[in-house]
C-alpha cells in the first residue's frame, strides 16, 4: 500500500512540476508577445510621424515650386 502511495505522490509531484513549467513558459511567451507588440506599436507611431513629415515637406516643395 505504501508503494502505491509513493507512486501516486511521485505522479502528483511530476504533474505539479509540469504545471509549474507550463505556467513559466506561458508567462515567458506572454512577456515576449507583449514586448513584440510594444516594438510594433513604436514602429507604427514612427511610420505615422514620418508620413506627416513627408506630407509637410511635399507641401513646402509645392509652395516653393509655385513661386
Amino acid at each position: 500500500m505504501q508503494t502505491n502511495n509513493k507512486e501516486e505522490n511521485m505522479l502528483t509531484n511530476k504533474e505539479i512540476s509540469d504545471q509549474m513549467l507550463d505556467s513559466a513558459n506561458m508567462i515567458n511567451n506572454v512577456s515576449r508577445t507583449g514586448n513584440l507588440y510594444g516594438k510594433l506599436f513604436a514602429i507604427k507611431d514612427m511610420q505615422i510621424y514620418l508620413l506627416k513629415e513627408e506630407k509637410l515637406i511635399k507641401e513646402q516643395i509645392e509652395r516653393e515650386d509655385s513661386k
